[in-house]
């Protein structure tokens, strides 16, 4: 029986990222070009970024109109080691952005996971901000992952809330929907459904004054059948 192989925070994170660009219907592709050493159309050694400057780890995705550098935050929260990192990443997004046009390159994003147990850690949470704050090059977001495992899962929708992943209109109509549907359903006090409460009141309200009881009164008794065999 073949166990599942556990994945690296980055390679999670990439998955995570693919796997909410794909529910969005997003056309998604890998571009390793954009997370290697070399500028565009360069590989002496003036075109390329030798190792100390460049991140250990990186990925490259085209979202839509989006690319994105995807990475990961150091184990340990000291400013100098986050400073280092958002250097390096920096430079990455620099190698990115020779491949790109200059539309292109207002839509790029770097996107850094945070190690486990930082989502509620004070000083992992004030290095976040000063992360995101740096506006140089390409836009700037970190999840910062919480300590259990088991709430990836809801900490990572928070995290694309924030992203140009978000879709706020598709749940706002989502609610509505829900809304609507309730209204539907939802019984009045006097234990009808509202839709027939509604067409009684359109029946006692339509007319004059002058219409005979019994006519009413068949009307609101076919009124009655209709919810019976609706």
């Amino acid at each position: 029986m073949n166990e599942k192989v556990a994945l690296g925070p980055l390679e999670e994170f990439v998955q995570r990222v693919r796997e909410a660009a794909d529910r969005r219907k997003l056309p998604i592709s890998e571009r390793p070009r954009l997370a290697g050493p070399s500028f565009n159309g360069g590989s002496s050694a003036a075109t390329t970024l030798e190792a100390g400057e460049l991140p250990a780890e990186a990925r490259a995705l085209k979202i839509g109109r989006y690319t994105v550098i995807l990475g990961t935050l150091p184990n340990a929260p000291t400013l100098p080691g986050v400073r280092e990192t958002l250097r390096r990443y920096r430079n990455q997004c620099v190698v990115a952005r020779s491949f790109l046009s200059a539309n292109e390159s207002l839509d790029l994003q770097l996107l850094l996971v945070g190690p486990r147990g930082s989502e509620w850690e004070r000083k992992w949470k004030s290095l976040g901000l000063f992360l995101e704050r740096d506006d140089r090059v390409a836009r700037k977001l970190a999840w910062l992952r919480p300590r259990d495992a088991a709430r990836d899962d809801e900490s990572f929708a928070d995290f694309v809330r924030r992203t140009f992943l978000a879709r706020p209109w598709e749940e706002h109509e989502k609610e509505l929907r829900e809304d609507r549907s309730l209204d539907l359903e939802e019984p009045t006090p006097a234990g009808l459904a509202r839709s027939t409460a509604e067409e009684f009141d359109s029946i006692a309200l339509e007319g004059d004054d002058e219409r005979p009881a019994d006519e009413i009164v068949e009307s609101l008794v076919r009124a009655w059948e209709r919810r019976e065999t609706s």
